[in-house]
């Protein structure tokens, strides 16, 4: 199915039928809630039995709260006119060696249905063809498209702060150069934006490019994984207007909530590790999430973002262009321990390029879990601060990751090897059951998807591949190497 055609489920995400079926995903969840809670007590061994417990008890709440709190903030937004063409928008992708995926990312920026705006694409370095097949994109293309050429590479951060240091735009979209949004993506964005001037930040819905279609069995893994990842667990966080994190596949901003602090996530130290190359999506989005409310400035120039350097690159176009102008001020939220409300649309929909073999998904998770370890520090120092039912379930699965290969190790080795084999099996069972409540809810959002009975394979690699990545990330967290 493709993006367009799912545009035509917005406003009514499934029938009475199926609304049913998911209140029975919440009694069979809660059931096996309560015969956990049986088995911990007086049947098998009560570390493993505990964690069990617990984790199954996050599953009934991030499905009870995502069923019946979220809802797609689009949907009181779609009928929102936006005058003057609306404000103008900076698409910014950054991009190294993408020379199979680059042109239907970058054409499918320039085809948005959004017409006020620019697209900024910034080629960190490219070796391969990618740089000539931007300049071609550039002649043909009429729009306003500006290609920079870095004349060497310097990482996605340092490559999107240059681009957000020459984007005019109100509102700034990033998205990764293997990825492609959909054409009413910027659109249905921007319209969100305009009903809630307390909103800072957008994160889209990912699905894993052709993956029903032309996909290998890891790509179907991982499409029914997203789908269930973005819906359920970022439905739930946006219940709270409190992402942990905004996609880097797309994600959209207002200038005035992420513009400040630019440079210094671009440059984030950790550890002593000057420039940390992982957490870019976590790192800026606890940017937005520990932004504290302030008053209505009455001097936009005291914020001085301009006075922010631009990366300075040698000869490259970069160094002839100017910087964007001041941004709009932060409106007044008094009483407020937070300042702006970070959600999730499943209007705003994004197609997404994933690793196609195994050593290439585990080099993936690798930098995902180095980026877990920093998002302890940023998100974790600052999250208490939002509602206390998202920041209880945040700080409770963060506890639960870090204890989860200690528990992967007692539950499917060392218990069988001292004779007790049922709390092992009861373990990977309830594994296995959780996941199947993912993939029926997958199914049923999505008539005709064929890979929802995929998603129990996810859980199955991430329990028994996954878990131990978080000690080798530790370990080897000051290796810069991205591939």
């Amino acid at each position: 199915m493709t993006l367009q055609q799912e545009g035509t489920k917005i406003f009514k995400e499934m029938d009475r039928k199926r609304w049913l079926v998911r209140y029975l995903i919440l009694a069979a969840i809660g059931t096996m809630l309560v015969i956990k809670l049986y088995m911990m007590i007086f049947v098998i061994d009560f570390t493993v039995g505990l964690y069990s417990f617990l984790t199954s008890f996050i599953l009934f709440s991030i499905f009870f709260i995502s069923y019946t709190r979220f809802s797609d903030p689009f949907l009181k937004a779609k009928d929102v006119a936006l005058s003057n063409g609306g404000p103008l928008v900076s698409i910014i992708v950054p991009v190294k060696n993408e020379e199979v995926n680059i042109k239907n990312c970058v054409l499918s920026c320039v085809n948005s249905t959004y017409q006020n705006k620019e697209v900024i694409i910034i080629n960190d370095g490219s070796t391969d063809k990618t740089p000539e097949i931007l300049d071609k994109i550039r002649k043909e293309c009429s729009s306003n498209i500006h290609i920079i050429h870095l004349s060497k590479s310097v990482g996605k951060k340092n490559a999107i702060e240059a681009g957000t240091q020459i984007a005019k735009g109100e509102i700034f979209a990033f998205m990764d150069s293997d990825c492609d949004m959909a054409n009413d993506a910027v659109e249905n964005a921007v319209k969100i934006f305009q009903s809630d001037n307390g909103i800072g930040a957008i994160t889209g819905h990912g699905r894993v490019r052709n993956a029903e279609s032309k996909g290998n069995i890891l790509q179907k893994i991982q499409d029914v994984w997203f789908d269930g990842q973005f819906r359920i667990l970022k439905g739930m966080e946006s219940s709270f207007s409190s992402l942990t994190c905004c996609s880097g596949a797309l994600s959209i901003f207002r200038k005035s909530a992420v513009q400040p602090y630019m440079h210094q996530w671009a440059h984030d130290k950790f550890l002593g590790i000057e420039n940390f190359k992982f957490a870019t999506d976590r790192r800026l989005t606890a940017f937005v999430l520990g932004a504290k409310p302030k008053p209505t400035s009455t001097n936009n120039k005291s914020d001085n973002i301009d006075n922010i350097p631009i990366l300075q690159t040698g000869k490259d176009d970069l160094d002839t262009m100017k910087s964007s102008s001041d941004p709009d001020d932060v409106h007044s939220k008094k009483n407020l321990r937070y300042s702006w409300k970070v959600v999730y649309s499943p209007s705003v929909k994004v197609n997404v390029g994933v690793p196609e073999n195994l050593p290439t998904l585990i080099r993936q998770q690798i930098r995902w879990r180095k980026s877990f370890i920093r998002s302890i520090f940023a998100t974790g120092g600052i999250y208490w601060r939002r509602p206390l039912p998202a920041a209880l379930l945040y700080y409770l699965i963060l506890s639960l990751k870090l204890l989860r290969p200690i528990i992967v190790i007692k539950a499917v080795l060392l218990l069988p090897l001292s004779g007790d084999y049922f709390t092992a099996i009861l373990y990977i069972v309830g594994a296995m059951y959780s996941a199947m409540m993912y993939g029926i809810d997958v199914r049923l959002r999505n008539p005709g998807y064929t890979l929802w009975l995929y998603r129990p394979l996810m859980t199955f690699i991430s329990t028994f591949i996954f878990s131990w990545l978080i000690i080798y990330a530790a370990i080897t967290i000051r290796k810069s190497a991205w591939r």
